[in-house]
């Protein structure tokens, strides 16, 4: 199973980050790419390139990085033309590289054959290296750094009719390295926008493409500590003891829109956000990811659906905990998700509701789980062919579920443990004891709209009831509550009445 699917790009892009971001470096020009060798020899590339040195000043050509990408995917490879160390003279060193550099990328994995040719523009750049070679402090910023594709070939083939560019205003920020056993930094980086663009054919596809995205008022920071060796060999050596890296990006707004026409006609989605906000933690034991966005408006016209079709969120986000290293002991898991406000736009609605039958409030969902689990295996090290569970879950928590819409609503908590060497009494699934509590309201008012529009008959909406009734006890006008227990002998009870 393959854990980390972006580690291709985060290998072969490791190098070009490490210059713009920039290189590692001390007082002096030949310190300065002298460690930066160092790193990059750790990391898992075989670097070569030509050195002119002299007068304070180094200037390094024809640099090539070349790595083998983890659990045999093939080769990836980045070579530039040249770059300069040039000594302040108060012991700190600048890093440049010359305006429309080319930078050449080749990715083999046996099944793709991808080289691709980016021009590397920038106005303003600037890059200062200070301290010294065991705590380096970068200062960097640019007016605009911008990415352009030149040239692609897919499996020799040359891809004529694509362009692309990413590209980022006003940027800026600081980067605090040490090279001990491992690898730390620490980092804060701001910039005004990044702009992505892909316009032409689809060498995949064949298809039209016009792609723009937008993200605006990026902020980012990150402390962290790496292993050498992450990138080399399998991404599960990044998860050795230690791994600890925490990180939080907010941006203000951002928007995307893409036309697209493919064999079944054209397309097109727009797309606008609100402010947003991701945070990461990861070391050798977990892994946690969160995240939240703010006003989605989006507008979607398929091929097959030619009408426009609107819908809005209020709020989006997710919270996930996940162990990652095999133990005898239960760890904790967790898994939250957040859809407010949900709203289609009144075309939509007419549709399939012209009378206005139903409720249009914005519906909502939330789900918040939590638990503990064994791990058999370290998930960071699985096979991908695996075919066996590689854990069992011990215990679930339903810390809280709501879903609300069409004037209807449903709320719940609850807890299951679960026994693992029972797998008889509910047919290959681990015998679950605990319960959980529900509260619905305004069911039979939907029940009663959805027959009031004919979308459903009222001879099926009567079983509906029926069952409504076995498994609810009624607490006020069109509000249900209801208590569903599985106990220790595998009973399943509904309100204290047995069905199981």
């Amino acid at each position: 199973m393959r854990i980390f699917p972006g580690h291709r790009m985060l290998a072969s892009t490791a190098g070009l980050a490490l210059l713009c971001g920039p290189a590692l470096a001390d007082v002096t020009a030949q310190d300065v790419w002298t460690n930066w060798q160092a790193y990059m020899k750790e990391a898992g590339y075989d670097l070569t390139a030509s050195e002119e040195a002299g007068s304070g000043v180094l200037v390094v050509k024809d640099v090539e990085m070349r790595m083998a990408m983890p659990e045999d995917d093939g080769q990836t490879s980045l070579t530039m033309r040249e770059l300069s160390f040039v000594e302040n003279g108060d012991g700190t060193v600048s890093v440049s590289v010359s305006n429309n550099l080319p930078i050449s990328f080749a990715f083999d994995d046996g099944d793709e054959d991808v080289a691709a040719t980016l021009v590397m523009s920038h106005q303003g750049l600037t890059t200062v290296a200070s301290g010294s070679p065991e705590e380096i402090v970068y200062t960097y910023g640019a007016v605009n750094i911008a990415l352009t594709l030149q040239d692609l070939m897919v499996d020799g083939m040359q891809v004529d009719d694509l362009d692309g560019e990413v590209a980022v205003a006003n940027l800026a920020g600081t980067q605090h390295v040490s090279i001990g056993e491992n690898f730390f930094s620490k980092d804060a980086i701001t910039a005004e926008k990044l702009s992505i663009m892909v316009k032409g054919i689809d060498p995949d596809s064949g298809g039209n493409i016009d792609l723009t995205m937008a993200l605006v008022g990026l902020q980012g920071r990150s402390e962290g500590t790496l292993p050498f060796g992450s990138f080399a060999g399998s991404p599960s050596a990044m998860f050795g003891e230690d791994l600890s890296l925490l990180s939080s990006y907010t941006m203000q707004s951002a928007a995307l829109a893409a036309a697209f026409e493919d064999e079944d006609g054209p397309g097109q989605i727009n797309l606008t956000t609100g402010a947003g906000a991701s945070d990461i933690e990861m070391n050798d034991e977990l892994m946690s990811y969160s995240g939240e966005i703010a006003d989605i408006e989006t507008t979607v016209m398929a091929p097959d659906v030619p009408l426009p079709i609107d819908v809005s969120f209020g709020e989006l986000g997710y919270d996930l905990n996940v162990p990652l290293k095999a133990s005898e002991e239960a760890q904790d898991f967790g898994l939250s998700l957040k859809f407010n406000d949900i709203s289609l736009s009144d075309f939509l609605w007419n549709m399939f509701d012209p009378g206005a039958v139903l409720p249009r409030d914005a519906a909502s969902l939330l789900v918040d789980l939590s638990g503990r689990a064994t791990l058999f295996e370290d998930l960071v090290s699985l096979d991908e062919d695996i075919s066996d569970i590689p854990g069992e879950v011990n215990a679930v928590s339903i810390d809280a579920l709501m879903l609300s819409a069409a004037g209807a609503d449903i709320s719940g908590t609850g807890s299951f443990t679960f026994d693992n060497s029972d797998m008889v009494s509910f047919d290959g699934f681990p015998r679950p004891e605990g319960a959980v509590d529900l509260k619905i309201n305004g069911i039979n008012g939907l029940l009663d709209s959805l027959v009031t529009m004919g979308l459903l008959p009222a001879e099926q909406a009567m079983p509906v009831r029926m069952m409504l009734g076995m498994f609810t006890v009624p607490q006020g006008e069109d509000q249900l509550t209801s208590r569903i227990e599985v106990n220790d002998q595998g009973h399943v009870l509904a309100n204290g009445q047995r069905l199981k």
